[in-house]
């Protein structure tokens, strides 16, 4: 072997065994039983999931979500803690141990609800997750009695086989399948025509039934329904309400099972199928009723279209006298305007004047009152005096 050959040796050696193997896979049963039963029957190739590090959670988590079952949002993984053993709040795994190895090793601490303090009874622990839309968006680990029922979540060697179903199911009609290397109890079956749905395989029973819907013949998912009719959910052919999606009626539409009909209704408030001469008449008033709408349309358009016109055609000879004629009247609205103005101020002053000279006469005649008055008291006083002083001389004379 020369110098480049055993170096391309070599490399493909380092590149061959850099490539991680899975060395395990998961499953997620969507029936709900009780922990115990649920360890069962992850056995003999398997046991319930344990999730000590973030790579496990990742795993775990994108196998639920293939699932694509949103409804459940609790299962069993084998988290447990035993009767007479006490939950311990400053642990990461609050005194609980993982069933499968009974370590205690839980990188991420992450409980969505604190356990209850408690050591006189047994708990086992649950992963639960949320989703918005199908998509899931949190989760994290809480506890609860061991015998309640959910579903659960196992872990298997990857050298181990599914031994519960151990043939796919038969079904009709073009359609290919996805099997989920993750999860082979998970199929997803793909029809000819759009619609997808998602198999499980139930450990208990052995059989393979659609997620999310019930009670279904998977060999008919993939038939194709006829007219008027489509798949819902469950793989069923439902009818189509064709009253809620265009339809070619002109009154009123009636859904039926596969088909519609259209009616109309006359004075007597009794139906009539649209193909009746009732509603024959009906549909040519509603169109003749239309029809004149749109003409006295059209008709008011075309008389605004031929005014626009023959004011267009006037000789700039024509335009200049319809342009003066509109000045003129434009300013006599105007001096109407302006008159309409001035009168009322006229009026305001005048009064206003009227008003002044009644004021000024009644202060002129109150101040030539006071004139008089004034006047008179002093005329009063004078001869007062006058008469003092008469006095004052007669008595100088009898001296």
């Amino acid at each position: 072997m020369d110098y480049q050959t055993g170096l391309c040796f070599v490399t493909f050696l380092i590149v061959a065994f850099s490539i991680p193997v899975s060395t395990q896979f998961y499953s997620v049963d969507l029936d709900s039983h009780s922990f115990n039963d649920a360890q069962n029957l992850c056995a003999p190739d398997g046991f319930l999931a344990n999730m000590p590090n973030e790579e496990e959670a990742n795993n775990i988590l994108k196998v639920i979500e293939d699932k694509r079952y949103t409804t459940s949002t609790s299962y069993w993984i084998g988290l447990k803690i035993e009767k007479g053993e006490c939950v311990q709040q400053n642990l990461p795994l609050k005194g609980f141990y993982w069933t499968v190895d009974n370590s205690i090793k839980f990188d991420l601490s992450k409980w969505k609800e604190e356990p209850h303090n408690t050591c006189t009874t047994a708990l086992c622990g649950l992963l639960s997750v949320e989703y918005s839309g199908s998509t899931l968006v949190s989760w994290g680990l809480k506890s609860t009695t061991c015998n309640k029922k959910f579903p659960f979540i196992c872990k298997h060697k990857a050298s181990s086989k599914n031994t519960a179903c151990t043939s796919k199911p038969k079904i009709l009609e073009n359609h290919y399948t996805t099997e989920k290397n993750s999860d082979p109890y998970t199929l997803w079956v793909s029809c000819s025509g759009t619609d997808t749905f998602t198999l499980t395989c139930s450990k208990s029973t052995g059989k393979w039934k659609l997620v999310g819907g019930t009670e279904t013949d998977i060999q008919e998912l993939c038939l194709i329904c006829k007219n008027g009719y489509k798949k819902d959910k469950d793989g069923k052919c439902v009818d189509v309400d064709e009253c809620k999606q265009f339809n070619n009626c002109t009154f009123i539409c009636f859904n039926s099972n596969g088909s519609y009909s259209c009616m109309c209704v006359d004075e007597m408030s009794n139906f009539h199928n649209e193909d009746s001469e009732i509603c024959q008449k009906q549909k040519k008033a509603k169109t003749s009723i239309f029809t004149s709408a749109a003409d006295d349309t059209k008709k008011v358009k075309d008389e605004t279209t031929s005014s626009s016109m023959e004011k267009n055609s006037l000789s700039s000879s024509q335009l200049d006298v319809y342009s003066t004629v509109e000045s003129q009247l434009h300013i006599e609205e105007s001096s109407g305007d302006f008159s309409n103005i001035i009168i009322p101020l006229i009026i305001a002053l005048l009064i206003f004047v009227v008003l002044v000279v009644i004021i000024v006469a009644i202060v002129k005649y109150c101040l030539m009152r006071s004139a008089r008055k004034r006047a008179k008291e002093r005329a009063a006083a004078l001869k007062e005096s006058v008469a003092l002083n008469g006095s004052d001389s007669m008595e100088k004379v009898n001296e």
